[in-house]
């Protein structure tokens, strides 16, 4: 994919290596040792040489040099740009003139292959500094997470790579250095190799990626970097009036179950049997820490509890039986989303934006889902409280688009079951299918209570839940009780009707797989036999997040030209904001390119897109 952008370059040559220099002994090039070269804009005289090759110039490495890590507070101070077989340019934003300025956007909009390491990070400060830049990208540490198939989820700093693919050592302490002073050689030199590395690095990570079969995936990840720069700069705006009502609410709650748990604990103890052999009798519980696993797992043994562990699985297959364990589930649930969101959530508060900005990264797991942090608003409750809070600015909406059922349309594609791709292209709705089915009843008189055991039965059977876990899930997830014997009954009846499923299952369970791939070609590996679980869920979800990543970048050049915000996505829903005026057209559009991403990936399944125009998160 990346063909024609290739060339060829000894990365020794190019550092001027003076081997009189190095430890013989050592096999690895220490980059302290070595001056590289660089010439520092001062005039426009100075860059012409490279304006002049510009159209000759395919390739351009770009790194930048700022003075902390918040685009919105923060300034660059320096960009670097790299280009094949000449010095390394170096300009001074502080003290570049506008003709300088004007020239850096000639290059940074120009057709060439732009190279950066941690794309994100740099694009969100060019953007916030007025520059502009154009694709193609090609981002190393993408690259290499692309690579890495799952199997770390660290060692991506340029560091690493350069070690790994160079043998070379590329010092980092000049990094967080004072880049708001005049700027010493130590720091020119620096920020000259970290640009010029960029080119050594490239192509053996673009052989790599060829030689993997995985150039399509590293396209989607660089082609959605726009995207995601868009999402992090335009962040989401909290209604800090509602939230800290609801911040109240729920620390009422939460002393009222503080208070409630410990009566019970309380009650508890008062009806242990009092042994006549002992002197001092246990009728109170010990003044007890109710965030400690470990003492409250001591209390509820000491209640004639049979518990080994109080983690969340363990204590639901006993909270009916026991009221102090619903009590415990209960104060754990309010605790943590008051620690995790309530109270946390207002500090993300940007001063100068008033909008909370998450990081979000595009390879977060190892099935290439997008992860969420500083805040994680991926684990936003779903609760209407918790996200009517979300809101628009004044004279604006939301609009979100959710695929429909996409994992099981994933799968469906995947296993060629023929009975879920008929229901799928006859416009059933699947849960209901799935409970008529496994019941023996009409489809059309099926409650809104079975249907919400058969969703449980499909999403946990997808990603092979034994019967106890499929009872646990089924009550966990969705609120749905289920016997034993129902769980045994309604896992064989799932595989009876949905056969192509179960032969992929059994296809892949009998397997001595350590890869799998995404429809796309993404690529997962293990060094040992995975768990089939994984396995199964890979292909899947991992796919999943590949339509969701191609209807990002694909919508992002048009919602750019309307001044629209992509703001957020959340597994398989997407997010922008969006003037009221352009609400019809935009989510018309945005629905209309989420089916087209999808059908890029399937073919024989029908996407379906839900897509509302609301004043707030929780009217989806």
């Amino acid at each position: 994919m990346f063909q024609d952008f290739k060339f060829t370059q000894n990365p020794k040559k190019r550092y001027n290596i003076n081997r009189s220099k190095l430890n013989q002994k050592e096999e690895r090039i220490n980059l302290t040792l070595i001056h590289t070269d660089y010439r520092l804009i001062k005039t426009i005289d100075d860059i012409q040489p490279l304006l002049s090759s510009l159209n000759e110039n395919i390739i351009f490495a770009i790194d930048t040099e700022t003075t902390g890590l918040d685009p919105f507070q923060n300034r660059v101070r320096l960009i670097q740009i790299a280009s094949p077989n000449q010095p390394v340019i170096l300009v001074d934003l502080w003290k570049a003139s506008h003709e300088i300025i004007s020239s850096l956007n000639k290059i940074l909009t120009s057709p060439a292959l732009k190279i950066f390491h941690n794309a994100k990070f740099d694009l969100k400060f060019l953007l916030k500094s007025g520059f502009i830049v154009h694709g193609p990208y090609f981002d190393t540490m993408l690259a290499a997470q692309v690579l890495s198939a799952g199997q770390k989820s660290q060692g991506f700093k340029l560091s690493d790579l350069a070690r790994e693919e160079l043998n070379i050592d590329l010092p980092k302490e000049l990094q967080s250095s004072d880049w708001g002073n005049d700027l010493s050689d130590e720091q020119l030199n620096y920020a000259t190799r970290d640009a010029q590395v960029l080119l050594e690095i490239y192509p053996s990570l673009l052989s790599k990626l060829e030689n993997s079969n995985l150039s399509a995936t590293a396209k989607l990840e660089f082609e959605c970097l726009p995207a995601v720069v868009d999402m992090e700069l335009s962040g989401m705006l909290l209604h800090t009036e509602k939230w800290g009502k609801l911040t109240q609410e729920l620390e009422k709650n939460q002393s009222d179950l503080t208070a409630t748990l410990r009566q019970r604990l309380s009650e508890g103890f008062k009806r242990i049997p009092q042994l006549p052999f002992m002197d001092n009798q246990i009728t109170e519980p010990p003044l007890l820490n109710l965030d400690s696993p470990k003492q409250m797992l001591e209390a509820l043994q000491q209640l004639g509890i049979p518990l080994k562990t109080t983690s969340h699985e363990e204590l639901s297959q006993l909270s009916r039986q026991f009221p102090v364990i619903q009590a415990l589930i209960d104060y754990r649930k309010v605790t943590k989303v008051l620690q995790s969101f309530a109270s946390a959530l207002p500090k993300y508060i940007h001063p100068v934006t008033s909008r909370i900005h998450p990081d979000y990264w595009q390879i977060g797991t190892a099935t290439g889902r997008f992860s969420c942090r500083n805040p994680n608003l991926q684990q936003i409750p779903r609760d209407q409280i918790f996200r009517e809070c979300f809101i628009p600015a004044a004279g604006n909406i939301l609009i979100i688009g959710d695929y429909s059922q996409v994992e099981l349309r994933v799968a469906a594609e995947i296993s060629h079951d023929q009975r879920m791709i008929d229901a799928f292209q006859q416009n059933q709705d699947i849960h209901c299918l799935t409970a008529s089915l496994l019941i023996g009843k009409d489809i059309d008189k099926v409650t809104k209570e079975e249907r919400q055991a058969a969703k449980a039965v499909n999403f946990g059977l997808l990603y092979a839940m034994g019967a106890r876990g499929l009872k646990l899930y089924a009550q966990n997830s969705y609120g749905v009780e289920m016997t034993d014997q129902q769980a045994v009954n309604f896992r064989k009846r799932f595989f009876e009707i949905y056969q192509g499923i179960a032969s992929w299952q059994k296809e892949l369970s009998n397997s001595r797989l350590k890869e799998i791939r995404t429809l796309n070609g993404r690529l997962r590996l293990w060094e040992e036999r995975p768990r089939i679980t994984e396995l199964f869920n890979t292909p899947i979800q991992g796919t999943a997040a590949d339509i969701v990543k191609q209807a990002m970048a694909m919508s992002f050049p048009y919602l750019n030209s309307k001044d629209i915000h992509l703001i957020g996505t959340v597994h398989d829903e997407i997010l922008l904001e969006s003037p009221q005026e352009k609400g019809q057209e935009i989510s018309h559009f945005l629905k209309e390119t989420m089916i087209k991403a999808g059908k890029k990936f399937i073919q024989h399944v029908p996407i379906e897109v839900d897509v509302v125009i609301a004043k707030n998160w929780s009217e989806k």
